[in-house]
């Protein structure tokens, strides 16, 4: 009778084994993006250092997953500018979606041509927490950084 126990207990653990070990192997090639970018574009084509722009994504979701979204504005030179992180409490939806930003370029960016990307870090499994994330680049989204306008001197009106 015990013989026969822990041929039952083998059996179970072997087939726990088996189970986990695909189960990890699923994990490890789990490194389809969740999201596809179809197109991403720039509203205005150009924008004051300071100033506001509006961009449009057009996105496919295949699925939901955790994410650190990571934005970046690189200007003229070259330099990369961090751009606040842009928080929405709508709830994600899988499938098609078009959607707007607006981003404020930087009042230190330097004028001339820029681009916008956004950097999307998903973690679709706990494996991915320590062999990385699952990057997905947005396309970039040129524009052009003008001057700011230099503030106007008050006039002073006709009491003084």
């Amino acid at each position: 009778m015990k013989r026969m126990i822990w041929r039952t207990v083998g059996a179970v653990v072997f087939l726990l084994a088996i189970l986990g070990s695909l189960n990890l192997g699923l994990w490890v090639a789990d490194r389809e993006p969740p999201i596809e970018y179809e197109a991403a574009t720039a509203l205005a084509t150009s924008v004051p250092q300071g100033g506001t722009i509006d961009v449009e994504f057009s996105v496919f979701r295949k699925r939901i997953c955790p994410l650190v979204a990571k934005r970046w504005l690189y200007d003229a030179v070259g330099e990369r500018h961090s751009i606040p992180q842009y928080t929405t409490g709508l709830k994600l939806l899988a499938g098609r979606e078009t959607y707007h930003r607006s981003i404020t370029v930087p009042t230190a960016a330097t004028p001339g041509p820029a681009r916008y990307e956004v950097t999307l870090d998903y973690i679709c499994n706990p494996l991915q927490n320590w062999i990385g994330p699952i990057q997905v680049v947005s396309p970039p989204i040129k524009f052009t950084i003008t001057p700011s306008e230099p503030p106007q001197p008050a006039v002073p009106g006709p009491d003084g």
